[in-house]
């Protein structure tokens, strides 16, 4: 299960819904999240009018409106082409927020859902994420605008009424107020997903709404204001001048998001996998939760990879080898490479050795089925080692990672499978 972050608001990626023991209940959750959002957007469309704000000027009355949503639409496409990948089921963010918050302070709720359901597409969606799963994301997404557009609405004439000063005043704090219940319900929605999808408990899968998240949210939708402000004050097409800008500055940041992540794979680089191992290292040190480090080597790979064809199809298993460890982990952990056709996995919020076995088993039935390759159907086994960072003891992160080491070892070894280092009793 990965979930990414649309401008600060989580969306759900119901592309695993087949797991045991959960599938109907997902099922019901997803369609219920598709038809609850657009039957609340086929309702309200009629019923509420767009904001006269959002019209471009010069046209005619009747489609001056639309054409401001449609602008607003197409910029949201165009904000959403960076896409960060996901390689550790971490959040990833795109850029949507700002043009929803936009369109829902200058065209009313109905133009902040439709910008919701239309302009948060991204270009992983069309090839990796089943129609399902696209059209609850949207759907979900759409509905918690809405609301969020009521909200911002209601919020602006309970501050003129009672007298508030200051028109752009009244504006800031109505949009804040609609930006935090599209944030939290959107959220909300998302988060559900990942209990049903996971079996985490509703504050794990809360884990992702970090300060990253929350510091994401309050700056695009800050962004969202100014590009109010320059559409309102200067003209309606400036907020394509300070998108572009803003292109171009993610464009030039690509090196250092590219620095992140294993060319090969696209899972998390060594030194990047490191700092989440610190961080739930640091949260099991001061008794926060606990986590668990899996390292795997993949037996029967050198066969595979001596294939006469310049090892491209060792590189085609290692490529997918990547894709599956990232499909196979939670939102809330993380996978990185060590090298060679080793990777490693950190699970967070582990209670106690038999989760951390029950995910490792995961990722085991995971990767040992066939692979499509340009040589044919080729099959690796592997060895997991997992060793716990108890939460509250004193465990020293390097003696972790050894332990986790020497137990993939000692599973290899025995001919591969699952190995866990045995705590030692505590003091």
């Amino acid at each position: 299960m990965r979930l990414t972050i649309a401008g600060g608001t989580p969306r759900l990626d119901a592309s695993l819904l087949a797991v045991p023991r959960r599938t109907t209940l997902l099922t019901v959750y997803t369609a219920g999240t598709i038809v609850l959002g657009l039957w609340a957007l086929a309702v309200a469309t009629p019923l509420v009018p767009l904001w006269d704000r959002i019209a471009i000027p010069g046209l005619d009355a009747d489609v001056a409106g639309p054409a401001g949503l449609l602008v607003w639409t197409l910029f949201g496409l165009l904000g959403g082409t960076r896409i960060l990948r996901d390689p550790g089921g971490h959040v990833s963010l795109t850029f949507h927020l700002p043009f929803i918050v936009a369109a829902m302070l200058l065209g009313g709720p109905v133009a902040g859902a439709w910008v919701a359901l239309l302009a948060t597409f991204d270009r992983r969606e069309l090839h990796e994420v089943p129609w399902y799963g696209v059209l609850a994301n949207h759907a979900g997404l759409a509905l918690a605008a809405l609301m969020g557009g009521a909200v911002t609405a209601a919020t602006m004439g309970l501050f003129a009424a009672i007298g508030v000063p200051g028109g752009l005043a009244i504006d800031l704090l109505g949009v804040i107020t609609g930006t935090l219940v599209l944030t939290v319900l959107s959220a909300a929605i998302a988060v559900g997903v990942v209990v049903l999808r996971d079996g985490l408990r509703p504050r794990e899968a809360a884990a992702v709404l970090d300060r990253s998240f929350r510091a994401t949210a309050v700056a695009e939708t800050l962004l969202g204001w100014v590009f109010v402000v320059a559409w309102i004050a200067v003209g309606w097409w400036t907020p394509a001048l300070l998108t572009a800008a803003v292109l171009t500055l993610w464009r030039a940041s690509r090196a250092i998001e590219v620095a992140d992540h294993d060319e090969l794979t696209s899972v998390l680089s060594r030194k990047a996998f490191a700092l989440r191992t610190a961080e739930a290292a640091d949260r099991a040190r001061r008794g926060v939760e606990g986590a668990a480090y899996v390292f795997l080597d993949l037996d029967g790979f050198k066969a595979v990879n001596d294939d006469a064809r310049d090892h491209a199809v060792g590189d085609q298993v290692l490529v997918e080898v990547g894709r599956r460890l990232r499909r196979a982990v939670r939102v809330t952990d993380a996978v990185g490479r060590r090298g060679g056709d080793e990777f490693m996995v950190l699970f967070t919020g582990v209670r106690d050795e038999t989760v951390a076995l029950k995910l490792a088993t995961r990722i085991r039935d995971t990767l040992t089925g066939p692979y499509d390759t340009v040589a044919g159907e080729k099959t690796v086994g592997v060895s997991i080692g997992v060793a716990r960072l108890v939460p509250g003891r004193r465990d020293f992160e390097p003696d972790v990672r050894q332990h986790a080491d020497a137990a993939m070892y000692e599973a290899k070894a025995a001919g591969g499978g699952i190995r866990a280092w045995q705590d030692p009793p505590e003091d």
